[in-house]
């Protein structure tokens, strides 16, 4: 499932250590690495089944004052539809090819397909030798529910999960719907970075297409 950066950084920093333990142990003692979450989702469904899911950001340059003027942004959201799909899948592994259009002014910029493999023991695909750890947080709130949502017509049953991550004067805040009857699981995100009370940059993203491969 695509996640959210801050879950993304926790899993990828949790798995590495994961698996540089597993290497280093010298007997059955310690657990096998964490299996992947992400390949657990896909797998679920059959090669051919895609996602497509349109991203808005919004960043409010006038109250980040590291942003030199002539290298913000243009009023507005910069608009994004990335596109998921799996070619392949078996019992260690799941590749799946994405592609991303940016939506501009009247025009549609299309970047290069990308494909990116999902191991089942949680091993991750291009990832750095040398060990990343994220920087701790000072404060970190997690609150939970459950909510119907609407997605092409058809009422989903989703499961929301809302973080609240603060390091020092920065907050970041996202909130994920997630269900396991979509490919990659993410129904819908909404996030938000606040400095000193002002806000940064938000995002909103959400399916507008999905189809189950047979």
């Amino acid at each position: 499932m695509r996640l959210r950066p801050t879950l993304s950084a926790a899993i990828l920093g949790s798995s590495l250590l994961g698996t540089s333990l597993f290497v280093m142990a010298a007997d059955d003692s310690h657990p096998p690495p964490p299996p992947n979450p992400e390949y657990a989702q896909w797998s679920h469904f059959k090669p051919g089944t895609y996602v497509t899911l349109e991203r808005k950001v919004f960043e409010h340059g006038e109250n980040n004052v590291g942003v030199v003027e002539a290298m913000a942004h243009p009023p507005g959201a910069a608009v994004m539809r990335i596109n998921t799909k799996m070619v392949d899948l078996d019992k260690d592994k799941a590749v799946l090819e994405e592609t991303r259009i940016d939506l501009g002014d009247g025009s549609e910029t299309q970047m290069p397909a990308d494909k990116v493999t999902l191991f089942a023991n949680g091993q991750i695909s291009n990832a750095s030798d040398s060990l990343w750890e994220p920087s701790k947080p000072q404060t970190v709130k997690a609150t939970e529910g459950d909510e119907d949502l609407t997605v092409m017509g058809n009422k989903l049953k989703t499961h929301w999960v809302e973080t609240s991550i603060k390091i020092g004067n920065e907050v970041s805040t996202a909130k994920d719907w997630l269900s396991d009857d979509v490919p990659g699981g993410l129904v819908k995100e909404e996030t938000k970075k606040t400095w000193n009370g002002k806000v940064l940059v938000e995002s909103a993203t959400k399916v507008i297409d999905y189809k189950l491969g047979s």
